[in-house]
């Protein structure tokens, strides 16, 4: 075992049981023995909150200046990649190892920037072990309504274009979300974001259809997509008009 993988098992035991310091304590003497001793300082005395005070404040300055920690782990429950890092597991996950062990625990993911166009990226999304505990995704588009113009004294300033200006920036195609509702690893989902990415009765069929959404309590998806004639009322029927938005 490498010592990526030494890492991963120690961050699924930790993050499989959050509420128990033990899987932190230990991995906290596997860091003294790799030299990683700030760190592993910073888990005990995280884990003994008799003993947090001034020596845990000097350890986070050393170790993330300006950063907020329970028990040795950045406080994040939330995450946000670009579709790029989902090109490469490998790379998604050694950088989780290494960079950004907090996103083990994370329960939500942004896609922030780029474009899913393939069910791969979105098996690597939904399997990996960086992403297993991920219950909200958001797919959300961007929607870009802004322009600059110029004042009289030719300072720049930011206005509001007319509605006929706004531009969608998706995220996700309809073969992408074709993907997603198809995997059964979809099943753990229990709120998804797929506004602003101009997807078709396509990807609204595909959802309604899908036999592993059964765990959804919330579905953004009606502003700036293009359903059209009984679809929209297909949503309603098969999740109610209390998740559906």
């Amino acid at each position: 075992m490498d010592d990526a993988d030494e890492r991963e098992a120690f961050l699924n035991a930790i993050f499989d049981a959050p509420a128990d310091d033990l899987p932190r304590l230990v991995f906290a003497d596997w860091l003294d023995e790799n030299g990683e001793t700030d760190w592993a300082a910073l888990i005990r005395i995280q884990c003994q909150r008799s003993q947090v005070g001034l020596r845990e404040q000097e350890l986070i300055a050393r170790f993330a200046p300006g950063t907020s920690f329970e028990r040795g782990f950045r406080v994040q429950s939330r995450m946000a990649i670009s579709a790029e890092i989902l090109a490469d597991p490998v790379k998604l996950r050694l950088n989780a190892i290494r960079n950004h062990p907090e996103w083990y625990g994370a329960t939500e993911l942004k896609i922030a920037g780029g474009l899913i166009r393939s069910g791969k990226p979105i098996q690597t999304l939904l399997t990996s072990p960086v992403t297993a505990r991920i219950t909200r995704l958001d797919l959300s588009g961007s929607l870009l309504g802004f322009s600059d113009v110029s004042s009289e004294d030719g300072s720049e300033v930011t206005a509001l274009a007319p509605l006929s200006e706004y531009e969608y920036r998706p995220v996700v195609t309809v073969q992408a979300v074709e993907a997603l509702v198809s995997s059964r690893e979809a099943r753990r989902l229990t709120h998804l974001d797929l506004r602003n990415n101009d997807l078709d009765n396509d990807a609204a069929r595909a959802i309604v259809n899908s036999k592993n959404l059964i765990r959804l309590r919330s579905l953004h998806i009606f502003d700036n997509n293009q359903l059209r004639g009984r679809t929209w009322q297909q949503l309603l029927e098969r999740f109610g008009p209390e998740v559906v938005q």
